[in-house]
This record gives C-alpha cells, sequence and structure tokens, in this order.
C-alpha cells in the first residue's frame, strides 16, 4: 500500500471507529432525556446549550487547527473525549442522582471536541489525497454512516436489555481506540506539519477577505443559514415521533436513523459513480429534497399502525437527499480554500449554519407540544423548498457572471 493510501485509510478507519460510538451516543442520549424528563421543551433546551457552546468553541478551533499540527488536534480531541464519557458512564454505576448532569456535560464536551476532530480531518483529507477528491470523501462518508449504523443497532437493540453505563462505556471506548488508530496511522505524516504563530486579527481580515471574494462560498453559507433555521428541527422532530408516536421508542429511533443512513450510503454510491454532474444540480436535488421530505414527515403522524414503516422509507430518502448535497459541497471547499485557510472557513461555516439552530431547537420543541405537529413540520419543510430553489437561481446567476469575466479576461 502507498503511502497516500496508507495515510487516507489510517483515517478512514479512525473515523469508522469512533462513529460506532458516536451512533450509540447519537441515540441514547435522546432518548435519556425525553425518558427522565418527559420534556420536548427542555431535550430541545439541552441540545441548544450544547449548540451554543459549539458556537463559543468553534470560534477559536479554527486558528489552531490552520496553524498547528492537525494530525495532534485529532488525537487530543480522540482521547478528551474518551476521558469525558468514561466519567458519563463511571457516574451512571456511581452518582446515579447526577446521572442527567453527566449527560447533559456531556452533550457539551462533545460538541467541544467535535470542533477541533472535525475542521482538523476535514482540512488534513485534501492533502494526504491528491487524486479523486470527490471519490475519497464519498468513501469516507460511507464508511462513517456504515459505523453509524452499527452504533445505532447496538443501541436501539440495547437500550432496554443493557445498561445505559455499559452502552456509553462503548462509546468512551470507540474514542479510545480511534485514538490508537491516528497515532499509529497518521503519526509520520504528523512529522511534517508546520507549527506557526497564530495572528488573530491579521487572519481573521483575511479570511473575510478572501470569502468576500469567493462569492459562491459566501452565498452557500447566507443560504445555508436560512436553511438549517427551517430544517435543524428534524433532530427534535424524529425522536418525539419516535417516543410519543411509537409503542417502542427505542427500536423505532433506531429504524428511523438506520433507514437514513442506508439512505446516505446509497447517495454516496451516485457521488462514485457519477458521470459530470455540476454541483449546482446537486444542490437543488439534495437541499429541495430534503425540505421535501420533511414536510411529507408530518404527513406520516396520520399513518396510524404503519408510522414506522412510513417514516422509515420518508428518512431513507431524505438520506441520499442529505448526501447529494453536503459531499460535492465538502469537495468544493476542499478545493477552493486554500490550506492555511482551510479550518477557519469551515468553521466560519458551520458557525453561521449552527446560530439558528440555537433558536429553532427549543422552538420546535415548543410548536410540537403546543400546536399541530404535522402543519408545524410541513409549513417548515415547505418553507426549506422555497429557499432551496432561491439559492439554486441566485448561484446559477453567479456561477454565469464568473464564466462570462473568466471569457473576456481569455
Amino acid at each position: 500500500m502507498d503511502k497516500e493510501n496508507h495515510d487516507f485509510y489510517s483515517l478512514f478507519l479512525s473515523s469508522s471507529v469512533s462513529t460506532i460510538g458516536d451512533g450509540i451516543r447519537t441515540l441514547i442520549i435522546p432518548l435519556v432525556i425525553l425518558y427522565i424528563t418527559k420534556s420536548t421543551f427542555l431535550f430541545g433546551l439541552i441540545f441548544s446549550a450544547e449548540f451554543l457552546v459549539w458556537i463559543i468553541s468553534t470560534g477559536v478551533s479554527g486558528y489552531l487547527i490552520d496553524r498547528t499540527n492537525r494530525v495532534k488536534n485529532l488525537f487530543f480531541s480522540d482521547f478528551i473525549m474518551f476521558f469525558l464519557m468514561l466519567s458519563v458512564s463511571l457516574s451512571y454505576f456511581f452518582a446515579y442522582t447526577y446521572f442527567i448532569l453527566f449527560i447533559v456535560l456531556a452533550v457539551i464536551g462533545t460538541s467541544i471536541g467535535e470542533t477541533f476532530y472535525n475542521p482538523a480531518s476535514f482540512s488534513l483529507l485534501p492533502d494526504i489525497v491528491h487524486k479523486d477528491l470527490d471519490k475519497r470523501n464519498a468513501l469516507l462518508s460511507m464508511g462513517i454512516n456504515a459505523s453509524m449504523i452499527g452504533g445505532y443497532v447496538i443501541a436501539g437493540l440495547g437500550f432496554s436489555s443493557i445498561s445505559w453505563g455499559m452502552l456509553l462505556l462503548v462509546d468512551a471506548t470507540s474514542f479510545l481506540l480511534s485514538a490508537i488508530i491516528i497515532y499509529i496511522g497518521l503519526r509520520k505524516f504528523g512529522r511534517s506539519e508546520k507549527i506557526e504563530k497564530i495572528h488573530i486579527w491579521k487572519e481573521t481580515k483575511e479570511t473575510f477577505v478572501f470569502l468576500k471574494t469567493q462569492k459562491m462560498i459566501l452565498y452557500t453559507i447566507i443560504f445555508g443559514f436560512l436553511f438549517n433555521f427551517l430544517t435543524s428541527g428534524m433532530a427534535i422532530i424524529i425522536p418525539t415521533i419516535a417516543v410519543e408516536n411509537t409503542s417502542i421508542g427505542s427500536i423505532s429511533l433506531s429504524v428511523f436513523y438506520i433507514c437514513e443512513l442506508v439512505g446516505m450510503l446509497l447517495g454516496g454510491s451516485i457521488i462514485i459513480g457519477k458521470r459530470n454532474r455540476k454541483l449546482l444540480t446537486y444542490l437543488l436535488v439534495g437541499s429541495g429534497g430534503e425540505g421535501l421530505v420533511m414536510s411529507i414527515m408530518g404527513l406520516s403522524l396520520f399513518a396510524e399502525g404503519i408510522i414506522v414503516i412510513v417514516m422509515a422509507m420518508i428518512l431513507l430518502v431524505n438520506g441520499i437527499f442529505s448526501e447529494l448535497l453536503n459531499i460535492p459541497l465538502r469537495v468544493w471547499y476542499q478545493k477552493l480554500v486554500p490550506k492555511d485557510k482551510r479550518a477557519k472557513v469551515i468553521n466560519i461555516k458551520d458557525l453561521v449554519l449552527t446560530i439558528p439552530m440555537v433558536i429553532a431547537f427549543p422552538l420546535i420543541g415548543y410548536l410540537l407540544a403546543h400546536y399541530s405537529e404535522w402543519l408545524t413540520i410541513f409549513i417548515f419543510g415547505f418553507s426549506a423548498v422555497i429557499v432551496s430553489i432561491f439559492e439554486f437561481v441566485f448561484l446559477k446567476s453567479i456561477s454565469f457572471q464568473s464564466d462570462m469575466e473568466l471569457q473576456r479576461e481569455a
């Protein structure tokens, strides 16, 4: 195996292993909160607090990642999250009175860890892979989604039969194994990583100047803000439907998430086998499709007796649309943004796209508790479709103007 493949598969294996634990945590923690508190509003408030802390953390992490050793960022992020989830697991057995408090700390702590791990991985990939970047991104995403399915299966089947503490211990172990894989597989590449002095004010100005010159990226961020406000509520809607509208909430939620991930695997396979499709086409199909799926999701509440089947089919389709949107956009950012700005730009994007979630999570939780569930979901989903169409038309116009300018310069 050549060095490029060795480095890529080390990153691939590390991400896949840690994602098994992510799948367990993603399913277990919402269920624990809903079962213990019995409140969708509190559920939304806790996740709003998570993203509020994430916003603060992401404002700092991009500078560190762009100027420090990205391999070490990956390693220490995993290692710290291992200790965090280990403490949550132990609290279940030895301090159950404070278990929900440890859960909240875990939600916040892993959110901070991901503000270092995810941008570091995003920034590192183009430097260890020099060809077929779109296909390598698709493979990485498919590996992560397949591992997430494994985590959901473990959590869904084990929620009622295995102690929550043991399931969260598996999550902690996955972080430890991921850190070990990074250390063994990427330490040679890490030696070539240069550490540079951080100039926060200067780098901030340079990054925003860069964004002003890259209007296509800038406007995907602006429209992404609106789109995320309208669609991020699915993170609250899906667990709520599983718990309140099905007889076995943990199994139902596991099925929902697994079907969405199967759809993501299908979406990734489409990217791998694509033939000269334009990014803007994927943007319209992916974002418009996600909005359409959300609007239909509300109607599933009327499918009494078969709601699990209907939701599973809806989420499978949503998974396909999600990957058709996110993988090409990821490649686009990696190709257009220079190495010394990648983490900052992706963090600015993620920061802007996360802000509406802080508002949307408790808002959706409140609306679901006090107003018509299906109408609330439909309005948000249909509005997302409208935003997607406007975004496509706007970006198409900018792309046409850019092409014309290049022709005149030629």
